[in-house]
């Protein structure tokens, strides 16, 4: 539960608290649960007929808002950017809260020739192998498995049950969710003498800076070298990605897509959900897949593909729209058939007055 004022509201968030400085604020709600010593926000005036009736004790609404007669009884504050002054006392109020038991449990089994920064907190049955490095402040939950050499720097969050492989490197501020999987081997193996022969994977992974990797996403070992993750990257539930990726910064992956080995992913893209990269291709910067699309060829920077094989996004919704016309369309060529070879059986002199119309 908060407690704090409109005034201390406007401090964190940067905006401009034009009334009532001493309201207090003791949650954070949407407008459709608004209550009061709730604060919530509004990003337009589309819905200002609205909130004279609005339970809140504060809210927070564009600068363009200023003089506007707002119908609010409650606290105004005046944002360049409500929804990201939100954020901001959203990122306050989780600071809050204590996730962690900090310390290092004693279940917890860690190595003598692993180093621990300051203030690294290591939960129950956390398993932390020889050579391991943890920077300073960083918390590892119960349940987790650092390997050999592993090394993880400063202010990273690791949750329940994630498995770090050797090897691997994450550096500042990554986060790992609950079941994340980060150095498996990658998918590799030749055929030989009659069987499929496995290709050992001795490279690694390494995550940059203010990585995200949400829960149960497997990112695999590189054959030889790194399989690389950008700074700010965010990897979504259920994601795989394959041996020898690149992807670069700042990056978004959504629910269940899948990336086949060797394939470079540039800065600022975006995979909706469950789009599949075939291996040893390109993906340029900028560039935008649409969900469940099928990427089969490199795709240029800046351009949205769309569909399955993907293609560039106009063309596969023209293909869409004529697809849904097929119905009709073979309906119609039906008939004609059937004129045609109603028109093949007919005399000369019928065929002339049927096109006549006789």
């Amino acid at each position: 539960m908060l407690q704090l004022t409109v005034a201390e509201v406007a401090k964190i968030t940067g905006a401009q608290d034009a009334s009532k400085p001493d309201t207090a604020v003791t949650a954070l709600c949407s407008l459709e649960e608004a209550h009061e010593g709730g604060i919530c926000y509004l990003t337009s005036l589309e819905k200002a007929d609205l909130l004279k009736d609005l339970k809140a004790s504060a809210l927070i609404v564009p600068e363009s808002a200023k003089g506007q007669g707002i119908p609010f009884q409650g606290a105004l504050l005046y944002a360049k950017n409500p929804e990201w002054a939100f954020i901001l006392l959203m990122k306050y109020a989780d600071a809050q809260k204590q996730k962690h038991t900090s310390g290092i449990h004693p279940t917890a089994v860690i190595s003598p020739s692993a180093k621990l920064g300051a203030n690294v907190s290591v939960g129950a049955y956390t398993v932390i192998e020889d050579g391991a490095q943890i920077g300073d402040n960083t918390v590892i939950f119960p349940q987790c498995y650092i390997g050999k050499n592993v090394t993880i720097g400063k202010n990273c969050y690791i949750y329940p049950q994630v498995v770090i492989r050797e090897e691997c490197v994450l550096k500042d501020y990554v986060i790992l969710q609950a079941g994340a999987k980060i150095g498996s081997d990658g998918f590799g193996f030749t055929f030989h003498d009659g069987r499929h022969q496995k290709i050992p994977q001795i490279g690694n992974v390494v995550l940059g800076n203010d990585v995200e990797v949400q829960s149960n996403t497997c990112i695999d070992r590189a054959k030889i070298s790194s399989t690389v993750i950008g700074d700010n990257t965010k990897i979504d539930n259920l994601v795989q990605i394959g041996h020898n990726v690149h992807v670069g910064m700042s990056s978004i992956m959504c629910a269940q897509v899948g990336v086949a080995g060797t394939t470079e992913i540039g800065n600022g893209v975006i995979l909706a959900g469950q789009v599949g990269l075939a291996g040893h291709m390109s993906i340029g910067d900028r560039a935008q897949v649409g969900a469940q699309s099928g990427v089969m060829t490199s795709i240029p920077a800046g351009q949205t593909y769309f569909g399955y094989p993907a293609m560039p996004q106009r063309e596969a919704f023209k293909q869409q729209a004529m697809l849904r016309k097929l119905p009709e369309m073979h309906k119609e060529f039906r008939a004609f058939k059937k004129q045609l070879e109603e028109a093949k059986n007919l005399s000369f002199f019928g065929k002339l007055k049927k096109l006549l119309g006789l």
